[in-house]
């Protein structure tokens, strides 16, 4: 068996449970790697070439030329860190982009997963902070909201991720959002009957404006599980501490409800996502936008979310600071 290139991985046989002579789909060699999904089996190199065939149809679909620089959010997580290598892979310039959100056992190790994945690859990348940039760590704000701070903290990602991509010189944001998240979000946004987000779902968003990005998600054709897979093959180390700010967040209930369908029914989950989005086209960008009076970025209103937020904060500790 041909080892892939990546440097030298150490194959993992969490995912070795086939028969012994079971055989890969594609050469009929032997398979360890079974996706009912797709009703395939396959042996680690096959595998490999299944997922690169997977993310370079998806970008030929979307019609994005292979000498666009992207800039590519990058978490520390296994989904941001497999899109980065992917896209590497498939001969596109790219730049990683981290923003260190001051949460206390998640961000160090987060970042250390970013540095040990981009240095010897040699893939530059870049690294912000939430306290720096915004005014306010993740764990600051969550003291001024009642509310979960999923919501917050992706409005916060998104604004900034948008700011600092357009800084940075680029023009498309690469995320790391794979079929799971997708579908997901799709289940969330039609029981909620959240038409305006439905209407804009798509793999990319063209750009509504000089300073907001166009935002393209390369992995929505492949599973959580063919990432981590890709992942242990790869030699890819994500970080293993995840946020305890996510416990509780909605969107996981909706996952967790086409998880089980997908037991029942395998490829539930991708026919529920393509069955959408075949024949869509990315929706138009919408403009009409303002100037927000304290930062300059665009704006629906006076102020933007971000300076809003950032307002919304500083009053609840003024208040909080002026009690007896």
């Amino acid at each position: 068996m041909a080892a892939i290139d990546n440097g030298g991985y150490s194959m993992a046989k969490s995912y070795n449970i086939l028969p012994a002579n079971a055989k890969c789909s594609r050469c009929r060699g032997r398979a360890e790697i079974a996706l009912p999904s797709h009703h395939a089996r396959f042996c680690p190199d096959c595998f490999d070439t299944f997922f690169q065939n997977a993310v370079a149809r998806a970008l030929k679909k979307l019609k994005l030329p292979q000498d666009r620089e992207l800039m590519v959010a990058v978490s520390g997580g296994k989904d941001s860190l497999a899109t980065w290598d992917i896209l590497h892979r498939l001969g596109y310039p790219t730049k990683g982009l981290h923003l260190n959100l001051g949460i206390d056992q998640f961000s160090g190790p987060s970042r250390e997963a970013v540095e040990r994945f981009a240095q010897p690859r040699g893939l530059p990348w870049s690294e912000y902070s939430l306290q720096e940039e915004f005014g306010f760590s993740l764990p600051e704000v969550q003291t001024r909201f009642r509310r979960k701070i999923c919501s917050v903290c992706g409005r916060l990602k998104r604004q900034l991720f948008n700011k600092l991509t357009v800084k940075e010189g680029f023009d498309i944001l690469v995320t790391g959002h794979n079929l799971d998240d997708e579908a997901g979000r799709l289940l969330g946004n039609l029981v909620g009957n959240r038409q305006e987000f439905v209407h804009k779902q798509h793999p990319f968003l063209p750009s509504p404006h000089p300073l907001i990005p166009a935002k393209l998600k390369p992995l929505y054709r492949v599973e959580i599980k063919e990432i981590l897979i890709y992942c242990e093959l790869r030699g890819i180390e994500p970080a293993e501490a995840s946020c305890h700010f996510s416990k509780g967040a909605t969107s996981h209930s909706f996952k967790d409800a086409l998880d089980l369908l997908e037991q029942r029914m395998p490829g539930t989950k991708r026919s529920f996502l393509f069955s959408y989005l075949e024949g869509k086209t990315p929706p138009h960008s919408e403009g009409d936008f303002g100037t927000c009076a304290h930062c300059g970025q665009p704006a629906w209103y006076d102020i933007c979310g971000l300076c809003s937020l950032k307002r919304q904060i500083q009053d609840s500790r003024d208040r909080k600071e002026a009690a007896p």
